[in-house]
């Protein structure tokens, strides 16, 4: 496995900077300042007392870079470790090999990110790839309504897509969540690419769908099926979304999508995901 990651990082390497990428550095470790995240972040203290956070997660690293320096745009990719808690409260880490483009400007923006993810995995990791279109937009939408103290709770479930967890807490917080369980139920039953129109969409959520399906059907060695119910960090992405699978050895290899950078501007970006298990094998 360790052989496979050495030729899926060189890859990558070429391809982003083919694409004129440039290597972003961040620290892992950061001043925690916001006293809210505590509970979310995994931190220590130093000896002068004084809290640190782990890093978490690239995309934010940029963001947070982006908006505090202000240059006229990031092209960038990175590599490196982020940590996070498990369900069971455990502390996991993960190899992040990921790219950003800020501000996105086309949809041309989203097929550079796509091309160079798509070539570095089928160079190394696969030669089946499955690829689930979404489109943050559309989920938004149908939670909208709901109260923001049941929101993070809400895209656990719909992540999990368990159709009977739902209807009881819709039930619970008297909730009318009538749209999620057709979009969930949807999830299963029409992924076809050739069945949007039975989602009636918005006409340029539509057209941005079918570009971004189109791109992807060039290559070999990829499916590209459509599940609107994709509710990673919904509130983050603004726009289409994407989750890359390993068909042959069936695993969560990358994902990404465009999301909101702050008031005036978007970014693009995806990441490709190795657990600790891939590396310490």
């Amino acid at each position: 496995m360790l052989r496979k990651i050495d030729k899926l990082v060189q890859s990558f390497v070429d391809q982003a900077s083919k694409e004129g990428f440039e290597l972003f550095l961040s620290p892992g470790a950061e001043t925690l300042r916001d006293f809210s995240q505590i509970n979310s972040v995994v931190f220590f203290q130093a000896k002068n007392g004084q809290l640190f956070k782990l890093r978490d997660d690239y995309t934010t690293s940029v963001v947070e870079f982006f908006n505090k320096n202000l240059p006229n745009s990031l092209k960038v990719w990175y590599s490196g470790f982020v940590y996070r808690y498990d369900q069971m409260g455990q502390i996991q880490s993960n190899f992040q090999l990921g790219l950003e483009i800020v501000p996105y400007r086309s949809v041309q923006d989203s097929f550079v990110v796509l091309r160079v993810l798509i070539e570095s995995v089928l160079h190394s990791l696969t030669d089946q790839l499955l690829i689930e279109m979404g489109d943050s937009r559309v989920i938004e939408k149908c939670v909208q309504h709901v109260p923001k103290k049941f929101r993070k709770k809400l895209l656990e479930l719909i992540d999990r897509k368990d159709v009977s967890e739902l209807e009881f807490f819709a039930s619970l917080n008297n909730l009318d969540l009538s749209d999620v369980l057709k979009l969930v139920e949807a999830s299963f039953t029409r992924r076809g690419v050739n069945q949007l129109k039975e989602f009636e969409l918005e006409s340029y959520i539509e057209r941005e769908i079918v570009e971004v399906v189109e791109f992807l059907s060039g290559f070999p060695g990829v499916t590209v099926e459509i599940d609107f119910s994709l509710a990673r960090t919904v509130e983050e992405y603004d726009g289409p979304t994407f989750i890359f699978f390993d068909l042959k050895d069936p695993a969560l290899i990358a994902a990404g999508g465009r999301y909101r950078v702050n008031e005036n501007a978007l970014g693009v970006g995806g990441t490709i995901f190795l657990e600790e298990r891939a590396w310490s094998r």
